[in-house]
């Protein structure tokens, strides 16, 4: 996970190589997935959060393209993930974002759909009621082989798990049954470095 500003210049470099995100025509050396991070302030209120992602995805996106970050139109729809319009390469670019307090992450993919979740690992609470509504009995049992101290932490992972899977899928949260977890297995899932105290997970297929 890169940290955005701090890595522009290391991202800016790999796109001059032919090794960004879309790479250089016919070279294969393409990255297939990139994340970034942007700190955020530390609110629940998200319209400032947006609109910092939605400035560091342009700049993140121009490097990639090759194009100025004025250029690059992110198309919000309610409900929907954020899409890239570009006459050339804006179809083959996955993106998925996830906003905590403090914090914002983005992924962006090539020629794939791409599912990005973070979350703030609550210190204590009552996860069986919810986990039990979502996630699948494997999830459930190793949250509760952890001890109670760890079970938070435990959740998360399998939480921000299942919603990477989701939105790599296009699909809403809902209620766990075999054919959901038929659909989910289809997805490529890798966890974050996150800083202390969050958790996160990346999904693609």
């Amino acid at each position: 996970m890169h940290s955005w500003p701090a890595s522009r210049a290391l991202l800016a470099a790999s796109a001059g190589k032919g090794s960004g995100l879309l790479g250089s025509a016919g070279s294969g050396r393409a990255a297939e997935l990139l994340v970034i991070s942007v700190v955020t302030p530390d609110s629940t209120l998200r319209e400032a959060a947006r609109a910092q992602m939605r400035d560091a995805l342009r700049e993140v996106l121009s490097l990639q393209l090759g194009c100025a970050p004025e250029s690059v139109v992110l198309q919000s729809i309610p409900g929907q993930p954020l899409r890239v319009e570009h006459p050339v390469h804006g179809k083959n670019i996955g993106l998925s974002v996830s906003h905590e307090a403090g914090l914002s992450v983005a992924a962006l993919r090539h020629n794939g759909p791409v599912g990005v979740d973070i979350l703030r690992i609550a210190p204590a609470f009552d996860w069986q009621a919810v986990a039990h509504d979502y996630l699948c009995p494997q999830a459930i049992r190793r949250i509760a082989g952890q001890p109670e101290s760890e079970q938070p932490l435990a959740f998360a992972r399998e939480w921000t798990r299942l919603e990477a899977g989701l939105k790599c899928l296009g699909l809403a949260l809902q209620e766990w049954s075999p054919a959901l977890a038929e659909r989910l297995e289809s997805c490529r899932v890798m966890e974050l470095d996150t800083p202390a105290g969050l958790c996160g997970a990346v999904a693609c297929r």
